[in-house]
């Protein structure tokens, strides 16, 4: 047979394998063929991509560190990698939870901490308990925001993980195979986690409103590598900052972005913490001529502006002289102005005179 004939034969051979077997099933180069029912089905074979992004070099050169340290542990402390291996577990399989390695725990363990840029643990961390799920009390997804509210953080050293999806049609069913790292582990802000700018850099476009999108988050323990039970959620978006028909409103919060040039200090950083009359207070005072009294001007109205007052303390900044001072702290509306003015109550004055504090706010 000419060659270019045999070429021919072949190629129908793959597209067109019911031709020669009633009931083929398997891949040969580019198709796919399997009986359904007594049908042939063929498909197209699936072609993975060769190309490494940033992210997943990054990982797997990590990975690949991790376990060349492993290798160079003692004796003693692959044994106590063993023990720890015993009490973790591993993918489930057929109903029932693989068991783990050393290498497995130690690769596992520190992976979780190279994440949040912690050093490698050469001995075991002893395993005390679970590390609990994640509770909250609302998750906003607006395109303009993503935050969790309400977090109840088990322990100072935990770190939130949250895994996200692309945006994806408000009829499918599941989406969490889609879903990557977003926020690789994040400090809770007073019980809010704002993973709106994460978001935005890793998947590259804002959340679209009437869209799903598919979360998985949980806690890591940064000083042991532990990890607990995932969370599973999907949302859709919402045009503008609501969920379940509320309205979420931002905690009152000014920086020294906020104020004018003509403000008698810098560095100001004032917020209120949500549910609770606590606010916490930094700012240089300069002090302003004549007056024991230094003010910050806001450049325009805010959304979520309250007025109040509270007392801090500050200190002077004068070398091996930190004169302890008290402030009042007015938040208000001035004249068609909105500021923050620190007024000295006590204490010798000291100009400039720095504050960081938290205090009692109690609104007008």
């Amino acid at each position: 047979m000419p060659l270019e004939l045999r070429g021919l034969h072949r190629s129908l051979m793959i597209v067109k394998p019911s031709i020669a077997f009633n009931d083929f099933a398997g891949t040969a180069k580019d198709v796919t063929a399997r009986n359904v029912k007594g049908r042939n089905i063929l498909s197209s074979r699936a072609q993975h991509s060769k190309i490494v992004t940033p992210a997943q070099a990054v990982s797997r050169n990590r990975l690949s560190k991790i376990s060349r340290t492993f290798r160079q542990l003692s004796d003693s402390q692959i044994n106590q990698w063993e023990v720890l291996a015993g009490h973790l577990k591993g993918i489930s399989t057929f109903g029932q939870a693989a068991s783990l390695t050393a290498h497995n725990a130690f690769v596992r363990i520190n992976s979780n901490r190279a994440m949040v840029g912690m050093p490698p643990l050469e001995e075991a961390p002893v395993y005390m308990a679970d590390v609990p799920e994640v509770l909250y009390e609302d998750l906003w997804i607006s395109p303009d925001m993503i935050v969790f509210t309400g977090l109840e953080v088990p322990s100072d050293t935990y770190r939130l993980v949250v895994k996200m999806s692309p945006a994806q049609s408000p009829g499918t069913t599941s989406g969490w195979s889609k879903t990557v790292i977003v926020a690789p582990g994040i400090i809770d802000d007073w019980g809010e986690a704002n993973i709106t700018k994460l978001f935005t850099e890793t998947i590259g476009v804002a959340p679209q409103a009437g869209m799903k999108y598919y979360l998985e988050c949980w806690w890591l323990d940064t000083e042991t590598g532990f990890t607990g039970e995932s969370m599973w959620i999907s949302a859709i978006c919402k045009e503008g900052s609501t969920a379940y028909n509320e309205a979420y409103v931002p905690r009152a919060r000014f920086t020294q972005d906020d104020v004018t040039e003509e403000s008698y200090g810098e560095g100001l950083d004032f917020e209120l913490s949500p549910g609770s009359a606590i606010c916490s207070v930094d700012a240089i005072l300069y002090g302003e001529d004549n007056v024991a009294c230094s003010t910050f001007f806001l450049a325009k109205e805010p959304k979520n502006f309250i007025e109040g007052k509270t007392m801090i303390l500050a200190r002077g900044t004068a070398e091996n002289n930190y004169t302890p001072q008290t402030y009042c702290v007015d938040v208000m509306k001035w004249i068609g102005n909105y500021e923050i003015s620190f007024k000295h109550r006590g204490g010798h004055y000291e100009k400039p005179s720095e504050v960081h504090t938290t205090g009692v706010f109690v609104d007008r």
